[in-house]
């Protein structure tokens, strides 16, 4: 069954974080590739310069850990679903349904592009640490799953 990584969820794997090992072991364990969308590799460029910049990674580390993601695509390890026109619009589609119903989910546009993605592949299950974004799968029948 493949598994939706949110950006957030692929960089535990990559930095060190309080639940880092969690995520590491489900990896490790994991006998597909990680699915997630080619927009995470943009978040993931800034979400590392950012732990660079506010110091929670050594200087320069960054770019290596960036090269580490890249490899891992090119290996297979991680599965990048590309971002068309059918994932825009199932994005669209996704906007109105959340926020037009009774109890709307605030969600932002990348979420909703990642969501989308998932949809859209087929994936069953969600990894995710954010709030709305867990709600916003449940809608979907996606299924939660923590590192």
């Amino acid at each position: 069954m493949n598994v939706y990584w949110d950006t957030a969820c692929l960089v535990k794997i990559y930095t060190q974080e309080s639940d880092s090992e969690s995520y590491l072991n489900r990896l490790q364990k994991s006998k597909t590739p990680l699915y997630s969308s080619i927009i995470a590799s943009a978040e993931i460029a800034f979400a590392f310069q950012q732990k660079e910049f506010r110091g929670e990674l050594k200087k320069g580390a960054s770019g290596a850990l960036y090269q580490e993601f890249l490899r891992d695509v090119t290996e297979g390890r991680v599965f990048l679903l590309p971002l068309g026109e059918d994932v825009v619009e199932e994005a669209s589609r996704l906007a109105r349904l959340y926020y037009q119903s009774t109890t709307p989910i605030l969600l932002r546009t990348l979420d909703g592009l990642h969501l989308a993605s998932a949809h859209l592949a087929g994936c069953r299950e969600l990894l995710t640490t954010d709030l709305r974004m867990q709600q916003a799968a449940a809608l979907l029948g996606l299924r939660l799953t923590s590192g």
